[in-house]
């Protein structure tokens, strides 16, 4: 049997997001079948900079949606402000540090993610500081992140920037801080401070034609200025899909090639539990499903060779997939990778190696 790297060695580079507490029980796996890692935390902004303020409520972190009516918490007092102006004075590189070292030493890539994602902040407390505070916080981290992690050949810049409800940009701290131009000053200091490297615009529901067209909207505006040499895809999909779905998929990346930027899958995984229905089961035969759609999905990026550059999966084994917990009642059972909870090749790998 192939591994999964030597099936796409003539097409694209393909990887897989890890976190530092499983890397070890990964490392096989990762060694043997993948060309890329992605750290699935360690690199955002939070865990370098690990403020000890409590998280409020997810929601909290986003605009409400039409209707919705909430009170947020107050938001924490500052008692040393310095601490979050300059983000040097509080580091901890060491989570990332493992992934990193782990990739160099065994010859795998390392995908940077994220620069700057409105949830990796401590809540309440950037909306306090003031646009030149927050200036100063952004360079310091780039400067900082580019510093430290030197080998990494790409970063997801703006992670998530285009707003999901029927608008264009997201609703940040930064867009109210710096203004609605805010992503255009950012890809600059990412290029300043990251000379060499792909920077990437990494958003998800990208194949949605609502969102696809503010995405393309984005591009556009930073194509022109020279700020940005990547489509970030993120590719969470779902075993129900059905023809027209697919379709859809493959229209929207002929639309993202189209700007001549290259493409990179990010975050792929296949869900089996459908967020619009819940109380749904899943389908008792979903390891066939799952193995249906990364079959036929491949087989479109394989329609884009050339364009698109790697494929990573947001995750090794079904074990530790973010599918496992959210939006997922009763932990109900998801298999969204190409690995079973042993680390084993599923049905879903025989699918995507043999072409």
């Amino acid at each position: 049997m192939k591994t999964f790297k030597e099936a796409y060695r003539d097409y694209f580079k393909v990887g897989a997001a890890v976190a530092a507490h499983w890397l070890d029980e990964a490392a096989d796996t990762l060694k043997t079948h993948f060309d890329t890692v992605t750290c699935e935390n360690e690199m955002k902004y939070n865990l370098i900079h690990p403020h000890d303020y409590p998280k409020p409520d997810f929601r909290h972190m986003r605009p409400p949606k039409p209707g919705e009516k909430r009170e947020p918490p107050p938001p924490p007092v500052i008692t040393n402000r310095e601490r979050f102006i300059h983000p040097s004075l509080e580091t901890d590189f060491a989570p990332g540090d493992r992934i990193y070292n782990f990739a160099l030493e065994n010859g795998l890539g390392v995908r940077g993610h994220a620069l700057m994602w409105h949830a990796s902040y401590p809540w309440g407390i950037f909306e306090q500081l003031t646009p030149e505070e927050l200036r100063i916080n952004t360079e310091e981290h780039f400067k900082m992140v580019s510093e430290h992690f030197d080998k990494v050949f790409c970063w997801d810049v703006v992670n998530e920037a285009v707003d999901d409800h029927g608008g264009y940009l997201r609703e940040t701290v930064f867009k109210n801080k710096l203004g609605d131009d805010y992503l255009y000053e950012i890809y600059a200091l990412a290029r300043k401070y990251f000379p060499g490297k792909e920077l990437v615009c990494n958003d998800y529901n990208e194949y949605n034609p609502a969102k696809r067209e503010s995405i393309l909207r984005l591009l556009a505006g930073l194509k022109e200025r020279g700020l940005v040499d990547v489509v970030g895809c993120q590719c969470h999909i779902n075993a129900l899909m059905d023809k027209e779905q697919l379709d859809g998929i493959r229209r929207s990346l002929d639309m993202y090639a189209e700007t001549g930027l290259k493409i990179h899958i990010t975050e792929m995984d296949v869900n089996s539990i459908d967020w619009k229905n819940p109380d749904a089961i899943p389908p008792e035969d979903l390891e066939r499903k799952v193995a249906e759609i990364y079959g036929e999905v491949f087989k479109i990026f394989r329609g884009l060779k050339g364009v698109i550059e790697s494929v990573t999966l947001w995750g090794v084994s079904d074990k530790h997939s973010w599918l496992n917990g959210f939006k997922n009642r009763e932990g109900r059972r998801n298999a969204p990778l190409l690995f079973d909870e042993e680390y084993k090749p599923k049905e879903a790998l025989q699918r995507v190696i043999d072409f």
